[in-house]
């Protein structure tokens, strides 16, 4: 037994019978981390009378039960450990005070994956934003397009009215010119002989002739210059009502609200799952819910109201808990947090990194042997990734490309079909919904687009171009909706100012399968399966050096090099051993088609 040493706030304390203490290690029955329980804590006589006082030092202008008290457990060598417990005691989860100098508490492992668990849902992004952690710069600006079915009378008005305009347009454009004849011939001199002696060939001008026509010329000019402007005023009505101007919601990025989340734990985010997917050529953003036009206060905001990015009350991601949980489901992953690393990767990543090594033991130390069983259970013969609905934009309704995706497992050979017994499903519900991104002009755009042309060429005439057509333009690239509203987050990819091309190619429910599930399937896939050899109660020897290894994940090695994963360890501390249940990745089945549905 290897010198054990405990410090409550770096000072050294003897705790009562941490000698006898048995510590597990539970990744089976987890939620989102690995249950680590340490027997509880023991201080008495001086250190018990001081921890008591720490903890009532809430009633006395002190931090009280809702801040821990930093603990760490060092085995080895003073100034040389073998390994080192960094936790803290946690007086809000069953402090007991068995006496006035007898206090009993439990150990939590500071930024421990437990802990994580305990804290992550603890603020929202919206907190997040008003504490200054998250600002304008941390948002993404997503234009987005309206495409509706316009109001039928009014466009109607809209359109015989620019008829009409047109039409006098055309008339008083054929009565100017003849006024500008009628000018010209003002103009010319009238030719007369002088009388008298000498009498000579004179020219006069008809003032009043030439005044009046002038006259006409600009009063005409001016009711043309009136019914351009009138038929670009209508134009634009048009356009708004057959295609309302591009506007912007803002989102953030998926790797910013991990960055943000961790850098409010004080952790450093490391993943290169999510590096892959935030460059400037291609950023994941997710847009929350919606209830305003973008850019626009709604209607009833005061004046502080303002547009932001950050996940919506309500929203699953509105804390940082809700981030993980979904985007560990969205990319089959994982995370681990090692050194003060928030490490985010597909769950297969962490194999890789495997440093502890199952002794070569057997179960049954008598007749030297090892029992197991198989998880047979775990078979998933259906596999379904499927994005939801947002009922606010009939798109998602409309357009279901790339939305759901199935895989199905059959027997490759079979004697009674009524025997097979492959059942199982799983079912990744994605709660956020699908982009459609504008790629083309409508044929309806298309004819608007040629009205818009013109009226460009009749503003720039005047000197000064409306460059309608090129509002018209700029709506490809943009996000389609059907509505201001988004009532469920909705993804998209944004490259620039614009959404890259192929958004349901990008995140289609068959590529989330091809680049992150398909490591779960049991039929072999690029050398990869979900199947394992299940051993239970191994016992195997077993050091304080050996637990501080295994606190940031289960993922280990066999003796003879094959991917293994630890579900729980039971330590015995004074004896060194510890009995060990643990599943190898090796194959025992291959009869197996695999159709994508």
């Amino acid at each position: 037994m290897a010198d054990i040493r405990h410090y409550r706030n770096g000072i050294q304390v003897n705790p009562r019978d941490f000698d006898k203490a048995k510590v597990t290690i539970d990744w089976k029955g987890k939620k989102e981390a690995a249950a680590i329980t340490i027997d509880s804590i023991q201080l008495v006589a001086k250190e018990g009378k001081a921890l008591r006082d720490r903890i009532l030092s809430g009633l006395s202008g002190g931090v009280g039960f809702f801040e821990g008290e930093p603990y760490r457990i060092e085995v080895g060598d003073v100034g040389n450990p073998l390994g080192v417990f960094n936790g803290f005691l946690d007086f809000s989860k069953g402090v007991n005070f068995i006496d006035e100098c007898d206090v009993e508490c439990s150990v939590t492992r500071e930024q421990g994956t437990d802990w994580l668990n305990d804290v992550a849902d603890g603020f929202s992004y919206r907190f997040l934003e008003s504490e200054g952690i998250i600002t304008d710069a941390d948002f993404e600006e997503v234009p987005y397009v309206i495409n509706y079915i316009p109001d039928g009378t009014q466009l109607l008005i809209l359109a015989i009215s620019t008829f009409v305009l047109s039409k006098e347009l055309y008339e008083q454009i054929e009565k100017l010119a003849e006024n500008i004849g009628i000018l010209q011939d003002a103009l010319t001199p009238v030719v007369g002989v002088g009388v008298g002696a000498g009498a000579v060939v004179v020219t006069a001008a008809d003032v009043g002739n030439i005044i009046y026509a002038a006259l006409r010329v600009i009063i005409q000019i001016v009711y043309i210059v009136a019914i351009v402007i009138a038929i670009i005023d209508l134009v634009e009505q048009i356009i708004e009502q057959l295609m309302p101007p591009k506007r912007f919601h803002k989102g953030m990025t998926v790797k910013k609200l991990f960055e943000k989340g961790c850098e409010y734990l004080n952790l450093t985010l490391k993943s290169s799952l999510l590096d892959n997917i935030d460059k400037s050529s291609n950023k994941y953003v997710l847009i929350p819910n919606k209830g305003h036009r973008g850019g626009e206060k709604p209607t009833g905001a005061d004046n502080t109201w303002r547009e932001t990015g950050v996940p919506s009350l309500g929203d699953v991601f509105d804390t940082f808990g809700g981030v993980i949980r979904t985007f560990k489901s969205v990319f089959n992953a994982d995370f681990q947090i090692v050194n003060g690393e928030f490490i985010f990767e597909r769950r297969d990543y962490f194999f890789n990194n495997a440093s502890y090594v199952i002794p070569d033991t057997f179960i049954d130390q008598t007749k030297l042997i090892d029992k197991n069983t198989f998880n047979t259970d775990e078979l998933v013969a259906n596999y379904n990734i499927n994005y939801a609905f947002d009922l606010q934009d009939q798109n998602t309704l409309d357009n279901q490309e790339g939305r759901i995706f199935q895989a199905q497992l059959t027997p490759k050979v079979t004697i009674n079909p009524n025997l097979t017994n492959l059942t199982g499903l799983k079912e990744i519900s994605i709660p956020y919904s699908l982009p459609i991104r504008k790629d083309k002009l409508t044929v309806i755009e298309e004819v608007v687009k040629a009205i818009a042309i013109a009226a460009d060429f009749l503003t720039g005439q005047l000197g000064q171009s409306s460059s309608l057509s090129g509002k018209i333009d700029a709506r490809i690239g943009a996000l389609h909706l059907s509505s201001h509203f988004i009532s469920l987050p909705k993804i998209v990819c944004l490259s620039g100012q614009s959404l890259k091309v192929n958004q349901r190619d990008i995140f289609a429910a068959r590529k989330l399968w091809d680049d992150f599930h398909f490591i779960n399937s049991f039929k072999e896939i690029n050398g990869v399966h979900n199947q394992y050899w299940l051993y239970q109660e191994q016992k195997i020897p077993f050091c304080f050096a050996d637990f501080v290894s295994l606190l940031d994940t289960n993922k280990v090695k066999t003796v003879n090099g094959e991917d293994a994963e630890i579900e729980s360890i039971e330590w015995n501390v004074w004896e060194d051993f510890a009995l060990i249940n643990y599943r190898v990745n090796r194959l025992y089945d291959d009869n197996f088609n695999i159709e994508y549905l």
